[in-house]
């Protein structure tokens, strides 16, 4: 009998290593992904992303470009507080309403676009966006199981972007 639960026990330990494995492959995939966006466009990739939200809907305001990013208000205004000190991206106000400030690119911040690598996303929102309904929902649920388990949680995680951590 302890030879067999050893032998559960063993089974089980490997297959953890297998997924820390898997941890360990997405994150530095993700790393990778924003040195290369960084290496190829001077922008890191919090900015890319935020830039493209901001090509494929002209006049965004902040708020609609925080829940686009899943990022909290205060770290999307700093992002863009850094896109409009290096001119590539403008604020402006609604006529109708001074209070309503709305973002649009430079030109400059269109061309840092048009030849920046793809995913702009990154490519684990990318992947993520890509998998089947189920998957997606069972992931999830895997996941808010696993961290429920940790002994040390930051929930301001869950609004950082993935570039920042």
């Amino acid at each position: 009998m302890s030879g067999e639960k050893r032998s559960a026990t063993e089974r089980r330990h490997e297959q953890a290593i297998a997924v820390l494995q898997q941890f360990r492959f997405i994150f530095k995939s993700a790393k990778k992904h924003f040195q290369w966006v960084e290496q190829e466009t001077g922008i890191s990739g919090s900015q890319l992303w935020a830039l493209a939200q901001i090509a494929s809907a002209p006049g965004l305001r902040v708020t609609e470009l925080a829940r686009a990013l899943a990022i909290h208000q205060s770290t999307a205004s700093n992002l863009v507080d850094k896109l409009v000190r290096r001119k590539l991206i403008r604020r402006e106000r609604r006529r109708e309403d001074q209070r309503v400030v709305q973002l649009f690119l430079t030109p400059r911040g269109k061309d840092i676009v048009a030849m920046a690598p793809k995913p702009y996303e990154g490519v684990l929102p990318d992947a993520l966006m890509r998998l089947p309904q189920g998957d997606l929902g069972k992931l999830d649920g895997l996941l808010k199981s696993l961290a429920r388990r940790m002994r040390v949680r930051d929930a301001s995680g869950r609004r950082t972007p993935l570039a920042d951590i």
